[in-house]
């Protein structure tokens, strides 16, 4: 270390020059005992670098986060992945890296992530902040695109190894009650537009937007009221352009086998979904379209798949005509659930019915109405032994 000349800046700041593979670099440090301590680690992965012949060491000290991590979902994750996952790293890189994102690939440490996932998580019962869900999906969009710097011969380790997830608790799940279920029902069966008895549907089902627009009527059995859940429709980006503001109308397979199931219907709700197909078939000839057992379930005005942000300009209006606050749709299949575990479905069927990747999920989610649920099936016991 003796070799390097550390200089003071006129704004009291010290930094050194470093060559790596004949590429100039510069360390920055408040102090010159803070500068010594860069220095000594950087000729040190310097030295590792080398050892393990990596090719492109130079390029970590001149790319930031941002920059590497837009790389990365240009050139690997489109044609990779499907649309709603790139929609959501692009959105990671967008809206959460924040100060990281400006920091060199080579300056980034486990501490800075660390750091960095706790000043986004969500404190105490605020509701600024984002979930421990949100911030696991951030520390996985980061550690891909580390190890692919690694796997590009650019660094040697991945800092986001080992970082731990803040914990911020889990917020009760949002229920309608009775009455403001039943103000819902009636204000969507009233509603001037067809589509929102797509609210109905919801709340009879549990399914999720997604899945709900993107039923088609050959997934409907009435012979044996069962409906068969195996598709979502989304907007998101086109993965054949190069730009990242062009989306489309995406029909896909859900991302987890478990959502794929079939839901069955009790019967006076599987008779008014019959009767809203014979009203739309009606509706289809009046509109001089062909009704086919392809179309959707739930369609606009031109008979054709609906905008999901025109789909819910119509649900808020809904809420509104209902008098209902703070119920966005997912509310519908948090009353759903909340229903079925009130009256008596175990939790298994529940996790089923939601299409959950696994029981710890349903269980994570309404462990809070378990104990009623409990004390319900142990008062019926009752009977059997008295």
């Amino acid at each position: 270390m003796s070799d390097y000349n550390l200089t003071k800046r006129a704004d009291g700041r010290w930094y050194v020059q470093v060559m790596v593979d004949g590429n100039k670099t510069y360390l920055y440090g408040k102090t010159q005992s803070e500068l010594r301590t860069k220095l000594k680690a950087k000729l040190f992965d310097i030295e590792q670098a080398q050892a393990a012949r990596l090719a492109n060491y130079h390029q970590a000290d001149k790319v930031t986060v941002e920059q590497w991590a837009r790389l990365c979902l240009s050139t690997y994750s489109k044609i990779s992945v499907r649309g709603s996952t790139y929609s959501g790293y692009l959105s990671i890189v967008n809206n959460h890296l924040e100060w990281l994102g400006s920091c060199k690939l080579s300056e980034v440490t486990n501490a800075m992530i660390q750091e960095h996932l706790q000043s986004l998580a969500k404190k105490g019962d605020s509701d600024e902040g984002l979930g421990e869900k949100s911030l696991l999906n951030i520390k996985n969009f980061l550690s891909w695109i580390f190890n692919q710097a690694i796997k590009n011969g650019m660094l040697i380790r991945n800092p986001v190894t080992g970082v731990k997830v803040p914990k911020t608790g889990t917020k009760e799940t949002r229920a309608l009650s009775i009455e403001e279920q039943q103000r819902i029902l009636t204000a969507a069966r009233e509603y001037d537009k067809h589509i929102m008895f797509a609210v109905v549907f919801a709340l009879y089902t549990g399914c999720r937007k997604s899945e709900i627009l993107g039923l088609q009527w050959r997934d409907v059995d009435f012979s044996d009221n069962c409906i068969h859940i195996s598709k979502q429709l989304n907007r998101t980006y086109d993965m054949t352009e190069t730009s990242d503001t062009k989306t489309v109308l995406e029909l896909s397979t859900p991302k987890t086998k478990n959502s794929i199931r079939d839901i069955y219907m009790f019967q006076s709700f599987a008779e008014e979904v019959k009767a809203y197909k014979e009203k739309m078939i009606v509706w289809k000839k009046e509109k001089r379209y062909l009704h086919s057992e392809d179309d959707f379930v739930f369609i606009g005005m031109k008979g054709k798949p609906i905008e999901p942000r025109v789909f819910y300009k119509y649900y808020q209006e809904v809420m509104k005509i209902a008098d209902v606050e703070d119920a966005n749709f997912h509310t519908l299949r948090h009353t759903f659930a909340t229903r079925c575990i009130e009256n008596g479905m175990d939790i298994l069927m529940v996790s089923r019915t939601l299409g959950h990747s696994n029981i710890s999920t349903t269980l994570n989610k309404y462990s809070h109405l378990l104990p009623k649920h409990q004390k319900a099936c142990m008062d019926k016991l009752e009977t059997i032994y008295f």
